[in-house]
């Protein structure tokens, strides 16, 4: 997948020259088996199969070939399947046979499922080539100009959700796809249209730098959504996606301001847009987890409403838990110890910076975004070399020769660049990284300064800001 959301998609061709080869058939009874071969594949990757909160994963074979089973799959699953940075979606019921064929180089087109459970994934694989991956068919976020008028905007998303509605009628006439997979993929189709319509007065203040002058009922169409249908699978991906960009429909001016009153309000109008149920809820742990980094008192004023508000215990104990984490991240709080393995496989702690200042940098080879700081990264280590400031960089959920390949070729390990990885999520967990890349700045004495620092990209903030902790006595 091109993150964010390019999946992969499809070409007979490809599956009937692959189909044939042999797999082994063992696995445990009832299991569902997800095989395949990708030609002309980048070596040295992990297969990876995505479902619930679950992975099972493999290193592809040198023939390209791979095969996963999963086990104990006790009903439908929306699932995903990933490699080399390319990923596409899944439809997985228990006992599923489906063998998947493509050719990496054309990932995007030349995806192909067979056996059990192919009729649904080929539909997957050919809508999201149709209606996201192909250049002739434009996708309606991809037609908004600074002269688009709501009007306008509204017949463009009519328009292409039409089509995406006759494409699922046509291939479920040919096709014999479940009901209850029908049930999702027009909901998902209706999600995407939402998504188009709240994503517009956003795209107006960023892009056109001016309002969009919305016409009375502009949001009508949230509450034409099925709602049963999206307290039920508030947690599936489409789902989240949309409540993810319904934060702009809550927050169109801005961060939340730190008043109990306006937490009230948001409830108030999600409640009338989404109903009272699990995706309400959903909508708002996002927009609050959201802002924990960077508006932590306005969460804290927020919290009681959410608290109240809130019947999903997952979502109440995971606030509670990251409100906590985001107190021990807060200016003059000391920096969470670790000890991680650096480039030459020696252990390196934080505790052995004590007395410069640390740039602190999550990121990952596999993130888009990360390996586009790069230079700048280089550019600022280079600024500050000699004047006591550490850059750690730590690389999460990386393979060790990707990671090593990515530092040698990029020239990472001079200048004070202290490279390290975490081959699991403990580190980040502690320093609360949601998102990748995070920038953190910690003082000589071992506290933090800033837990959303500047991006090295972002040129004379990151200088003014170290330049500011090294201007700092130690607290201690």
């Amino acid at each position: 997948m091109r993150f964010l959301y390019c999946w992969c998609l499809i070409a007979a061709a490809q599956a009937q020259s692959t189909a044939a080869r042999p797999m082994p058939l063992q696995h445990p009874p009832g299991a569902t088996v997800v095989s395949g071969h990708l030609d002309h594949a980048p070596a040295g990757d992990t297969v990876r199969l995505w479902y619930g909160n679950q992975q099972v994963k493999t290193p592809l074979g040198p023939t390209g070939d791979f095969r996963l089973v999963v086990a104990g799959l006790r009903s439908a699953s929306a699932a995903s399947l990933s490699y080399a940075r390319q990923r596409t979606p899944l439809y997985l019921r228990p006992g599923d046979q489906l063998r998947l064929a493509l050719d990496f180089p054309r990932f995007d087109e030349t995806v192909r499922y067979t056996g059990r459970g192919a009729a649904a994934n080929n539909y997957l694989a050919q809508a999201l080539w149709r209606f996201q991956g192909s250049p002739a068919r434009p996708h309606p976020q991809q037609q908004m100009t600074p002269a688009t008028t709501p009007a306008h905007m509204r017949r463009v998303a009519d328009a292409f959700r039409r089509q995406q509605r006759a494409f699922l009628a046509a291939y479920a006439a040919a096709h014999p796809l479940p009901p209850a997979f029908q049930r999702q993929a027009a909901l998902d189709i209706d999600l995407e249209r939402a998504r188009v319509l709240l994503d517009y007065p956003g795209y107006r203040r960023a892009v056109a730098k001016q309002a969009a002058a919305l016409p009375a009922g502009y949001y009508d169409f949230l509450r034409q959504l099925p709602r049963p249908q999206l307290d039920a699978q508030a947690t599936r991906e489409p789902v989240l996606r949309f409540l993810s960009a319904y934060g702009g429909r809550l927050l169109p001016d801005g961060p939340l301001r730190a008043d109990p009153a306006a937490a009230r309000r948001l409830y108030a109008l999600a409640t009338a847009d989404l109903g009272p149920g699990r995706a309400r809820d959903w909508a708002l742990y996002q927009v609050l987890t959201f802002q924990l980094r960077d508006n932590l008192p306005a969460v804290f004023a927020a919290y009681p409403a959410f608290q109240a508000h809130t019947r999903d215990t997952f979502l109440l104990r995971t606030m509670r838990q990251l409100l906590l984490a985001q107190q021990r991240l807060q200016p003059g709080q000391p920096a969470p110890p670790f000890t991680l393995a650096n480039h030459e496989g020696r252990p390196v702690s934080l505790a052995d910076f004590r007395g410069k200042v640390v740039y602190l940098d999550f990121w990952g080879t596999w993130c888009a975004p990360c390996r586009q700081e790069l230079p700048a990264s280089v550019r600022l280590a280079q600024q500050f070399a000699g004047r006591g400031v550490v850059f750690v960089s730590v690389a999460v959920n990386d393979p060790e020769q990707k990671w090593q390949q990515v530092l040698a070729a990029e020239r990472l390990t001079a200048l004070g660049q202290v490279q390290l990885r975490s081959a699991d999520a403990a580190v980040p967990t502690a320093y609360q990284v949601g998102a990748y890349p995070t920038y953190l700045l910690i003082g000589r004495d071992g506290r933090i300064r800033l837990a959303a620092a500047p991006r090295p990209s972002d040129g004379a903030a990151a200088v003014a800001a170290i330049e500011q902790a090294l201007a700092e006595p130690p607290k201690d």
